[in-house]
C-alpha cells in the first residue's frame, strides 16, 4: 500500500534537510540516496515516534537515524556509538549547531557499553561480529531495553537465496572501498538473534524489510513486556548493564 502524499512529502523533506548537513559531493549524495531508498528510516520513525524513552543507536555510522528522527519531530535524547572514528567525526560535524540532544561516540561495541535504559537500534551491525560476540552483544543490549521499550535489529539472515548473496556482495564491495569495517563477515541466523530474547520478557516480530532493494534485509522487533510481578528495585539490579570504561560514553549531549 502506498504512503499518503503528506507522509511521502514529510519523508522527502527530512531526507533533503539531513543531506544538506553534509559536505557537497559523494557523501551528501550517499546520505540523500540512503535515506530516501532505505525503508529502515521511516520504519524506525513509526516504531519510535510514540516513545519518550532515550534511544541508543549501536553502530550509528554517520548518524543518519538520529538526524532523520529529529527532522521528523522526534525529540528523544539519542546516543550513537560506532567503532569507525571517521564516521563519528562526520556525525558530530553534521550535528554541530543544529541538532540538540544528540551525542556520538567512538566505541568498540564488543567492549562493555555504559549503563543505558530506553530504546535500542542495531542496524546492519551483527554480521560484522563473530557469532559468539553477536550473542553476547544482543544479551547485553536486551538488558538495556526499558519496560515497554523496543530493541530493533535490522540485518541479513544467513539464507541460501539470491537476496542473501546479493547482500553479501554489497557488503564486500563496501569493505573493498574502505567505507565499512574490513573484517570477516558472519551473517546471523534468525534463531541466533531470537535466542537472546526470552519469550517471557519480550514480544517478537520478524519480517522482511527490503523495500525495492535486491537485499535480504529483515527487521526484528523485540518489545520488553511489563513486569508487574518483579519489584522495580529488583528489576533494576538484575538488568543493570555493566559500566563501560571511564569516558566510554561521555555525558555531553551535543
Amino acid at each position: 500500500m502506498e504512503n499518503p502524499p503528506e507522509e511521502t512529502a514529510a519523508h522527502e523533506t527530512a531526507c533533503a534537510r539531513v543531506a544538506e548537513r553534509f559536505p557537497r559531493g559523494w557523501l551528501r549524495s550517499y546520505v540523500k540516496g540512503k535515506l530516501r531508498r532505505d525503508p529502515i528510516f521511516p520504519e524506525a520513525y513509526e516504531l519510535l515516534r510514540g516513545s519518550d524513552e532515550p534511544i541508543l543507536d549501536v553502530g550509528c555510522g554517520v548518524g543518519l537515524l538520529a538526524f532523520y528522527l529529529r527532522e521528523r519531530g522526534c525529540m528523544q535524547t539519542i546516543t550513537g556509538l560506532d567503532v569507525d572514528a571517521r564516521k563519528i567525526r562526520h556525525a558530530r560535524n553534521a550535528a554541530a549547531d543544529c541538532y540538540r540532544g544528540l551525542s556520538f561516540h567512538e566505541q568498540d561495541i564488543q567492549e562493555p557499553i555504559a549503563e543505558f535504559r530506553g530504546n535500542v537500534a542495531l542496524f546492519d551491525v551483527l554480521h560484522y561480529l563473530p557469532l559468539a560476540e553477536q550473542s553476547a552483544l544482543l544479551s547485553r543490549l536486551a538488558q538495556s531495553v526499558a519496560l515497554g521499550g523496543l530493541l530493533i535489529v535490522r540485518d541479513c539472515p544467513r539464507d541460501s537465496n539470491l537476496r542473501f548473496w546479493m547482500t553479501r556482495l554489497a557488503e564486500k564491495f563496501a569493505q573493498a572501498i574502505s567505507w565499512n569495517l574490513n573484517t570477516p563477515l558472519s551473517f546471523p541466523t534468525r534463531a541466533g538473534i531470537d535466542a537472546a530474547f526470552s519469550e517471557t520478557e519480550f514480544t517478537r516480530e520478524i519480517r522482511p524489510l527490503w523495500g525495492t532493494s535486491p537485499f535480504n534485509n529483515h527487521i526484528f522487533i523485540y518489545r520488553q513486556r511489563a513486569r508487574s510481578t518483579v519489584p522495580d528495585a529488583e528489576w533494576r539490579t538484575r538488568s543493570r548493564v555493566r559500566p563501560g570504561r571511564p569516558g566510554s560514553v561521555p555525558d555531553n549531549a551535543d
